[in-house]
C-alpha cells in the first residue's frame, strides 16, 4: 500500500498536476501584485489606444514599477523549482518578495526611466529627421538594456550581492552568454505569439512560463556565478587563516 501510494505521488500526472497548480498560482500573485497595472491595461483595451486621454501614459510608466519585486518573487520561485522539483508556492513567493524588494524596485525603476528617455530619444530623432543610424543605435541600447535586466532580476533572486555588483555581473553575462541572452528575448516572442495566434488560455500562466523559461536558460550563468562566489568565500578564508 505504502509503496503504491509513493508512486501515485511521484508518478507523472501527480507532477504534470502540481506544475500547472504552480505556474497558475505564480501567475495569479504576479498579476495580484499589479493590479494598478492590469487595471490600466483593462481601461487601455476597453477605450482603444485611439482615445488614450491626456495623461494616462504617465499613470501606465508609474504602474509599471511594481513590476520589477513582483517579476524578482517569481524568478526566485521558478529558479527553485528547477532546482529542487519542488516548490511551496505561496510561503516563497512572499517570502522571496519581502527579500528582494528594495534591490529589485530600485533596479525596476532604474530600468523604466532609462527606457522611457531613451524612447523620447527615438522620438525626436525621427521627428527632427536625424541620420537613420543614430535612431537605430538608439534602438540597439534599449534591447541591451533591457537584455541585462534579464539577468538582474534573476541574480537578485538568488544572491546577496551589492548593487554594483549585480549590475556589473548582468552586464558581463548578457554580453558573454549572448546565445543565452537570444534565448531569454525570445521567450517574450515565443510566449505573445502563443497568446496573440494561438490561445488567450496562456494568459492564466503566461507570467509563470516566461520566468521559468529565463532561469531555465539561465541556469548554468547563475551555478557559475553561484561557484565563482563560492571560490571567492573560500580565498578569503584562506587569506584570513595565513
Amino acid at each position: 500500500m505504502a509503496k503504491s501510494k509513493r508512486e501515485f505521488g511521484e508518478g507523472p500526472f501527480y507532477t504534470i498536476t502540481n506544475y500547472i497548480f504552480w505556474f497558475l498560482l505564480g501567475n495569479f500573485y504576479f498579476l495580484l501584485l499589479n493590479i494598478p497595472l492590469v487595471i490600466m491595461f483593462i481601461i487601455l483595451f476597453s477605450i482603444g489606444t485611439n482615445k488614450i486621454p491626456q495623461g494616462f501614459t504617465s499613470i501606465l510608466i508609474v504602474c509599471c514599477i511594481p513590476i520589477a519585486p513582483a517579476a524578482t518573487a517569481l524568478f526566485s520561485v521558478m529558479g527553485k523549482l528547477i532546482r529542487e522539483k519542488d516548490i511551496n508556492i505561496t510561503k516563497d513567493f512572499f517570502k522571496a518578495y519581502k527579500t528582494n524588494f528594495v534591490q529589485s524596485l530600485f533596479f525596476g525603476a532604474l530600468e523604466i526611466m532609462l527606457l522611457c528617455i531613451l524612447s523620447i530619444d527615438i522620438k525626436y530623432f525621427i521627428a527632427s529627421a536625424y541620420p537613420k543610424p543614430l535612431t537605430v543605435s538608439i534602438f540597439v541600447i534599449i534591447v541591451f538594456v533591457f537584455s541585462i535586466n534579464l539577468y538582474v532580476f534573476p541574480i537578485i533572486s538568488r544572491f546577496y550581492l551589492g548593487w554594483k555588483d549585480i549590475l556589473k555581473t548582468a552586464a558581463y553575462y548578457a554580453i558573454k552568454k549572448f546565445n543565452v541572452t537570444l534565448l531569454c528575448l525570445s521567450s517574450f516572442l515565443i510566449v505573445g505569439f502563443v497568446f496573440f495566434k494561438i490561445s488567450t488560455f496562456i494568459l492564466l500562466f503566461i507570467s509563470s512560463i516566461v520566468c521559468y523559461l529565463i532561469m531555465y536558460y539561465q541556469k548554468n550563468v547563475l551555478l557559475e556565478i553561484e561557484n565563482k562566489l563560492k571560490l571567492n568565500t573560500e580565498d578569503r578564508k584562506s587569506t584570513r587563516l595565513n
